[in-house]
């Protein structure tokens, strides 16, 4: 009996006793054993062993819409130090930017201003000259997030900017006298994090905080829940996930926990 021509729960059986590098020579057998092995369920308990894999501990997957097989490639080439090494832009400052890549446009930090760039087509590399500007902060941005319709930034004026990504319109958060040390947004609710050691949560259609959460130390590290759909009418407890240790609530709070 060939392999192909025994039961799917057998060989699931049998592929989940190889590593990564035994699946990927089985896979170049022949093309029905290639499109078995390339099936997520098998390579779920592979992916469970390497980091940002996108596979949580309870085995909820984030990134259903990328093949886990390229996901664990990834990792191990991380890993292993397995890369292209090339310089994309480069300048005189010495400011370590921030940077994100949404689809084929890589935004970056670059002092007071946040730039983007189009990746060529033909090429894959960035073009030289940016198609867009994001300015307004009177010192360097520490931190930004990209949503679908926004770019939010946080700077070390203590100031948010809120530009939107489809008009020329920018609306301004202050509240917060220190620099935005990080940022979380999801569906018109944002959280920020600041050196003045609180931690504010603000809506799309109001420029003051909808809550501040004092702290015992400055935030570093604030992220929106990724099982919370409901933020709009979410309560506070529920908002946020703070990192590195519990923190009790501040006084006329709700008595409860932030996890992280």
């Amino acid at each position: 009996m060939l392999l192909s021509q025994l039961p799917e729960d057998v060989l699931y059986h049998i592929l989940s006793h190889l590593d990564y590098k035994s699946l990927s020579r089985l896979s170049q057998v022949c093309k029905t054993i290639y499109h078995f092995v390339n099936r997520d369920v098998v390579w779920r308990k592979i992916a469970k062993e390497f980091l940002n894999t996108g596979i949580t501990r309870n085995g909820t997957d984030i990134y259903p819409s990328i093949p886990l097989k390229e996901r664990v490639k990834i990792a191990q080439n991380w890993y292993d130090g397995v890369c292209k090494r090339a310089i994309p832009l480069k300048w005189k400052t010495k400011l370590l930017p921030w940077l994100q890549l949404d689809g084929n446009v890589l935004f970056l930090s670059h002092a007071a201003d946040i730039r983007a760039y189009r990746l060529r087509p033909d090429s894959g590399r960035l073009q030289r000259n940016p198609f867009e500007i994001y300015s307004g902060h009177k010192g360097d941005v520490c931190r930004f997030v990209l949503t679908d319709s926004h770019l939010i930034s946080g700077g070390s004026d203590g100031r948010i900017l809120v530009h939107s990504r489809r008009r020329d319109k920018t609306l301004e958060l202050s509240g917060h006298n220190q620099e935005v040390n990080c940022l979380d947004s999801k569906n018109g609710l944002i959280v920020s994090g600041s050196r003045d050691q609180t931690t504010r949560i603000w809506s799309l259609t109001s420029s003051c905080p909808r809550d501040t959460i004092p702290m015992y130390d400055r935030v570093w590290s604030v992220a929106i829940s990724p099982t919370l759909r409901d933020c709009e009418n979410a309560t506070t407890e529920r908002i946020l996930e703070l990192g590195g240790r519990q923190a009790r609530l501040g006084p006329g709070k709700k008595k409860g926990f932030f996890y992280l």
